[in-house]
């Protein structure tokens, strides 16, 4: 990982709330990262588990169709699925077929450290229906255990 984005992500970290997350507030909706440490960990096992990794992970309603048909979802009862991009635009047009608005999908671009090079992410809703990003790193490599 290089140095900006371990710093940017270090930076997010420190300055999260004490639940480790931070909001952005865009327009009427909100993106959520989850930076805790127990969440991140278990997005990291998942990544694991997957025979073919790519550099997201999706919670979605299902695996039997292909990713631009199905929803994001909650991550209770959901579908992983992980796919792989090469850009942060190819992230956009994803979270959109997935029925996120144009402008949460963008925000994940701006506010994802990391984002279709140096970090794989995990995204899903949250029960108020937030988009919700969890980095899946080593949060002892940001000097935060």
């Amino acid at each position: 990982m290089q140095n900006t984005t371990k710093q940017t992500l270090s930076n997010l970290l420190k300055n999260s709330s004490e639940e480790k997350e931070v909001h952005f507030n865009i327009g009427d909706e909100v993106l959520r990262l989850n930076l805790k440490p127990d969440d991140i960990t278990l997005w990291r096992d998942t990544l694991k588990n997957i025979s073919n990794p790519g550099n997201i992970l999706l919670a979605c309603e299902s695996d039997q169709v292909d990713i631009s048909t199905t929803k994001l979802t909650w991550i209770v009862g959901a579908a992983i699925r992980s796919t792989k991009i090469e850009k942060t635009s190819e992230i956009v047009d994803l979270l959109k077929s997935l029925d996120i608005p144009n402008d949460i999908a963008e925000a994940a671009c701006k506010y994802c450290p990391g984002l279709g090079s140096e970090v794989t992410w995990a995204f899903y809703l949250e029960r108020h229906g937030w988009l919700t990003a969890s980095p899946i790193i080593d949060v002892k490599q940001l000097g935060n255990s």
